[in-house]
């Protein structure tokens, strides 16, 4: 790096000063960095005059020292290669910590059994070579992003057209809410988003409601148009077996998870749960949690209201972090106004045993809360109407 410009863009783009295990190869590299960004020269002089002006230089093993480095440097055109080695090393040197504090973690009474194993994960999330990069204006990067409109998005289609053309999709990275008071059909609309998601891609829906087989139930009903109510009596006729036997298979392959709250009831429990899914499927699925409040706090909170604020935003980076769609399912306080007085103000956490007879409304919101009434729900069958023969 003492001896080329070039050298000094190479490395600068691959390592930081953290990444040298010893002290006075962080300072000596700082110095250069310094003088790079400043647009001085980065020669052995100009870097003791840098270490002099700082009051480095005996840390950094004195002028004789970087004399030295710069006249057992075979060539100033392989640092790249060094820049890698010296990276793969500082990686290696991060992941034994990160296995140390590890260790510690499963170690520490205090730390619910249950998190442990996150907890753990979490500690190796943090090794991966961090990518120096200087400071960039609009101009450096504008032109990619013009040239990335050529290019179809990547969003996952909703089931319905004009939803999409509302929000233009699930995009991955992105949380979106669909808020409605309870019986208003939320579970419904969610299977039907995982049903047309799973076409394409793996999904993770979480009930903290309903179990398992409730949820199998409403996907048989909504898939094969048979009622739910002869579902639940296990009383089909044989019209209704063969409409759900017709549909067996195509539900069989789908990649879809259905977990609910006695595997997944906290962040920390959905995070290992989508790691899990991930190295199977080979792709981060998109994420359904029906419904919000129902989550469960890890700490200590001072009101509920906050709680569920914390759900919100921890989903919303989870989302970032794992480049999916996330969509959650929120109960809309009773009591509220029509459709006109409808909005974010309306969430907030509700009791399960709420009365489901109120009327149908909802909104699809990401979030930047973009409202769209929910009408009638295709495939709705949750009760058979009377006289019906089951």
């Amino acid at each position: 790096m003492m001896l080329s410009n070039r050298a000094v863009d190479e490395a600068i783009e691959t390592l930081r000063g953290a990444d040298f295990h010893i002290p006075r190869h962080e300072l000596i590299f700082t110095a250069i960095s310094v003088l790079h960004n400043d647009r001085k020269p980065t020669d052995v002089v100009a870097v003791t005059d840098e270490l002099i002006r700082v009051g480095e230089l005996d840390r950094a093993g004195g002028a004789d020292y970087l004399h030295t480095l710069t006249s057992i440097v075979p060539s100033a055109s392989s640092t790249g290669y060094y820049a890698r080695i010296v990276g793969d090393a500082a990686e290696r040197r991060r992941a034994r910590t990160a296995a140390a504090k590890a260790a510690l973690i499963a170690d520490d009474p205090t730390i619910p059994a249950g998190e442990v194993a996150e907890l753990a994960r979490a500690a190796f999330d943090d090794v991966e070579r961090v990518t120096a990069k200087g400071a960039e204006f609009i101009g450096d990067w504008y032109l990619d992003f013009l040239a990335g409109l050529d290019q179809k998005p990547t969003y996952t289609p909703t089931p319905w057209y004009d939803l999409d053309r509302l929000i233009n999709g699930f995009a991955d990275g992105r949380m979106y809410v669909i808020a409605a008071t309870t019986g208003s059909g939320k579970t419904i609309v969610a299977l039907q988003i995982a049903r047309h998601i799973a076409e394409s891609r793996p999904v993770l829906f979480v009930s903290l409601e309903m179990g398992r087989d409730e949820i199998a139930a409403r996907l048989a009903a909504q898939t094969g148009m048979v009622f739910l109510g002869a579902i639940n009596r296990h009383s089909l006729s044989k019209e209704q077996w063969e409409a759900l036997g017709k549909h067996r298979e195509e539900i069989q392959k789908l990649p879809l998870a259905i977990v609910s709250a006695d595997e997944v009831s906290t962040l920390p429990q959905l995070k290992a749960k989508v790691r899990q899914i991930t190295r199977k499927a080979g792709k981060a699925p998109a994420v359904i949690v029906d419904y919000l409040q129902l989550l469960t706090s890890t700490g200590q909170v001072e009101n509920r209201q906050q709680e569920v604020a914390g759900f919100s935003r921890g989903l919303k980076l989870a989302a970032q972090q794992w480049g999916a769609p996330v969509i959650a399912l929120s109960q809309l306080r009773r009591g509220q106004g029509g459709a006109e007085g409808e909005g974010t103000a309306d969430l907030g956490p509700e009791g399960v045993g709420a009365d489901r007879e109120r009327r149908r409304r909802g909104v699809a919101a990401a979030p930047e809360t973009v409202r769209a009434r929910v009408g009638r729900v295709e495939g709705d069958c949750r009760e058979e109407p009377a006289g019906a023969d089951g």
